[in-house]
């Protein structure tokens, strides 16, 4: 990972040069003392990085409309995101039923936690996504300038005019293999037993206008990320559970779609904690 092997690196040489030359050799000499300057190393290169991410950032304006993804900004958002990931303690396990699409695809999964499109950018980042996602993401630090740069779109749900606009653009990212578009039907993060809540059915509707692979996912745990931290690891399952091809919803209307879809993450989902509840011998 590109920000933990600065961060390490920066509290190495810190270390050493600090050893070498600012510590008295001999009498008195602290042999313990090297130990505290890796902790205190670490703190300092943490906190270079991070300012350095922060100057790096204003390159991409918030304020600007972009109409092509920055493989820059995204490659250091999946860095800056895993670091954040594995430093809350994310354990992931995927599983991949079907492989990915070759061409451009529209990525739909349910919604437990704000940590579900960083797991997903931080694992699956190399092959070009970019996340329909609310408007005040966008205040994030840092990631907000990365997330505009790599054409991420906020939607206002209760704006029907807006959200079209954001479907169309979806669609234009597609249409123009610039990037594959990842949506939470859901609308909001879910609390509810079954994991899954009610789709709203159009995004499906990217999907129709660009002829594109829907690509059906589930996520299971990270809900439990925040109340775990810091103390425990969580352990969070990634599933690919289907790739539905247009052949497969041509002549489907999109709430037949949206069902499809919702059902294949609920049973997903319902295998899993059936599983954990009553594994195997």
């Amino acid at each position: 990972m590109l920000v933990e092997t600065l961060v390490i690196s920066l509290d190495i040489a810190f270390t050493v040069l600090i050893s070498l030359f600012c510590i008295p050799k001999g009498h008195g000499y602290l042999y313990w003392s090297p130990f505290l300057l890796l902790i205190a190393g670490y703190i300092a290169g943490l906190v270079f990085v991070w300012m350095t991410m922060s100057c790096v950032c204003q390159i991409y304006s918030k304020k600007k409309t972009y109409t092509k993804p920055s493989k820059v900004a995204n490659f250091l958002l999946r860095h800056c995101v895993g670091y954040v990931n594995n430093h809350a303690g994310v354990r992931l396990k995927v599983i991949q039923n079907e492989p990915w699409p070759k061409e451009r695809f529209l990525l739909v999964c349910n919604h437990l936690s704000r940590f579900d499109p960083m797991i997903v950018i931080h694992r699956y980042g190399k092959l070009g996504m970019a996340f329909i996602t609310k408007p005040s993401n966008f205040k994030i630090p840092i990631g907000a300038h990365f997330m505009k740069a790599g054409c991420y779109m906020a939607i206002d749900r209760e704006d029907k005019l807006k959200s079209l606009e954001v479907m169309k653009e979806a669609s234009r990212l597609i249409e123009e293999d610039l990037a594959s578009v990842g949506v939470y039907p859901e609308g909001t993060r879910r609390e509810v037993e079954d994991h899954v809540g009610e789709f709203h059915e159009g995004v499906f509707s990217i999907a129709m206008k660009t002829n594109a692979p829907i690509v059906v996912t589930s996520i299971l745990g990270s809900q439990n990320i925040a109340k775990n931290f810091p103390w425990k690891r969580t352990k969070v399952r990634f599933e690919i559970i289907k790739v539905i091809y247009p052949s497969e919803y041509q002549g489907k209307t999109l709430k037949a779609i949206s069902d499809y879809a919702r059902q294949l993450m609920k049973e997903s989902i319902e295998k899993e904690m059936l599983y954990e509840r009553y594994p195997k011998s």
